[in-house]
């Protein structure tokens, strides 16, 4: 499952049009970014706050790929697995994303079956398998204490371990209906003192592009 997304479009574009693959492959990531903006219209027409969530991690996440330096084709798959990776939240009661308090344990595990709700949701789409991890991966844990299949390391596709720490940030400076959002510093600290979630290279790197951009949500 863990095809990345340059190397996805580069078997395309070779099979169609061996003379200019890369026209081909431009292509195809105009075509998902459309359909990425279809689905974010979706979801702002239901959950306002949570296209709001997506939007800004995937602006961020362009920073991050940026420092990091990914590749043309796996930075527009970061950006747009970024803008979709809660899709699967549509599936969920209004009365569970919108509670304003913490939720109960049989709350949590129906929430926690959004990755997969999100996977499902856009496989018939047939969009690069890149983009289909984040939705699906995007809390798996760096130490395997994530779901939905308790990956660790480096069996964490790359992508969704950025997202994973792109996600966690949003959520923790951002004001919640049961919690209020803490500084960028603060967020980071809590990150560091939950290292077991994160890539540790990637955690690193995350902070130094905060600190060079002097993002503040």
């Amino acid at each position: 499952m863990k095809n990345n997304c340059n190397i996805k479009s580069q078997e395309i574009c070779l099979v169609k049009n061996h003379e200019n693959p890369a026209l081909i492959c431009n292509s195809i990531l105009v075509e998902i970014d459309s359909i990425q903006k279809f689905i974010s219209s979706i979801i702002e027409e239901r959950y306002p706050d949570l296209n709001e969530h997506q939007t800004r991690i995937s602006k961020n996440a362009a920073l991050f790929a940026q420092h990091i330096g990914l590749s043309q084709q796996d930075n527009e798959c970061l950006i747009i697995g970024a803008s979709v990776h809660d899709i699967g939240k549509m599936s969920i009661s209004d009365y569970i994303l919108n509670k304003p308090a913490p939720l109960s344990r049989s709350e949590f595990s129906l929430v926690k079956q959004h990755c997969e709700y999100g996977y499902n949701l856009l496989t018939p789409l047939k969009l690069c398998s890149s983009i289909t991890e984040i939705v699906l991966y995007h809390h798996e844990n760096y130490d395997g204490s994530g779901y939905p299949e308790g990956l660790s390391n480096e069996d964490i596709p790359l992508l969704a371990r950025m997202v994973r720490i792109l996600d966690s940030y949003d959520a923790l400076t951002m004001d919640r209906p049961y919690h209020k959002g803490v500084s960028s510093k603060n967020a980071l600290k809590i990150m560091k003192q939950d290292m077991n979630c994160y890539d540790p290279y990637l955690l690193d790197s995350f902070s130094k592009v905060i600190e060079k951009h002097k993002i503040i949500q």
